[in-house]
């Protein structure tokens, strides 16, 4: 499958290049990438050759930790509407979750999973995308997942520890002098963990509208990129509907160009369907809008698409196990 990669995301690879003094523009169009691509929003590039740019900024820059420095070139657009929704998230919890969701808008072949065992929250990236796996990458990976959750937490913020699959390199330090926490090399996994109580804490520069916005860009945008990914169209189209609240399998079948019964089977294909869609759905966004204060609950009831109040208390007490009222009352004592 030809998976592709934002376009915008590997500016930090041009600038890297560029800070150590090789011409970025002829690696990439050596590696058959446009350069007016990096400047293009939503464009996208094939996996092949932009693995062709990284192994070969690898072979001229002679800095094996190079990857260590991207995030200083590192800015939210980069990373299409995900950047602008990670720095509004309510906590690195919500953020990662988010991450997670969303992370095929920047790669279509990466992965995260989230692991958390007592007070451990462990966040392990599979960087063996499309067959390659360049050192400096997976450094920059991690280096800039480290770098967005400090500008969501603040400088204070330290991992449990810091893990990579590579050997040692020759710069060990420099991990050490990024991360501020125990690095392991030779590991079984590229990962960084954080305790429980720093991933849950409320982020001030929280905001849910504009978190809830940009998930809709990206909702909207991972639709159009997999126009086959029949889960995403109806998500999409659902909340497209939900204001409305004449939200019903027969509405939706249309705006993704099917009839009923056709989309009743392909749900069922992907071992799914529309009510589970539905619920999941309004269940997610609930959450970023129940962190909204400016929106009153009786609001959320009516984006959500509920014909009552009632209905929408009843369905967040069985998502969450409180009622809407418990669940603000909960967050304003906390701070949030």
């Amino acid at each position: 499958m030809p998976y592709s990669h934002l376009a915008t995301a590997t500016n930090i690879l041009w600038k890297l290049i560029e800070a150590h003094g090789h011409d970025s523009d002829a690696v990439f169009r050596k590696a058959g990438i446009d350069p007016n691509l990096l400047q293009t929003p939503g464009a996208r590039i094939r996996y092949n050759p932009l693995n062709q740019a990284w192994n070969m900024a690898s072979e001229m820059i002679d800095d094996p930790c190079f990857g260590l420095s991207g995030p200083r070139f590192w800015h939210p657009s980069y990373l299409h509407a995900l950047g602008y929704a990670w720095l509004a998230s309510h906590s690195l919890r919500d953020a990662f979750n988010r991450f997670v969701r969303y992370l095929h808008i920047v790669s279509e072949a990466a992965s995260v999973t989230l692991e958390e065992n007592t007070d451990r929250f462990t966040v392990i990236i599979n960087a063996n995308t499309a067959g390659l796996r360049v050192q400096a990458q997976v450094d920059l990976t991690l280096a800039i997942l480290f770098h967005m959750c400090r500008l969501n937490f603040g400088e204070d913020l330290m991992p449990l520890s810091v893990s990579f699959i590579h050997p040692p390199p020759a710069c060990p330090g420099k991990y050490s002098e990024v991360f501020n926490a125990p690095v392991y090399f030779s590991a079984a996994d590229d990962s960084i963990a954080f305790s429980s109580a720093d991933v849950d804490r409320h982020l001030t520069g929280s905001n849910a509208l504009l978190a809830r916005m940009n998930d809709q860009l990206m909702i909207d945008y991972l639709a159009k990129l997999d126009k086959g990914n029949i889960v995403q169209r109806v998500k999409g189209a659902i909340i497209d509907n939900l204001p409305s609240g004449e939200i019903s399998h027969d509405k939706v079948a249309p705006a993704v160009n099917m009839s009923a019964r056709s989309l009743q089977r392909k749900l069922k294909d992907q071992g799914t369907s529309f009510r589970y869609l539905l619920d999941e759905t309004r269940r997610d966004l609930a959450h970023s809008y129940i962190r909204d204060m400016e929106t009153d609950l009786t609001e959320i009831a009516f984006l959500l698409g509920f014909s009552e109040h009632s209905a929408f208390s009843r369905a967040f007490k069985r998502w969450t196990g409180k009622s809407p009222k418990a669940s603000r009352e909960a967050m304003s004592k906390a701070g949030a």
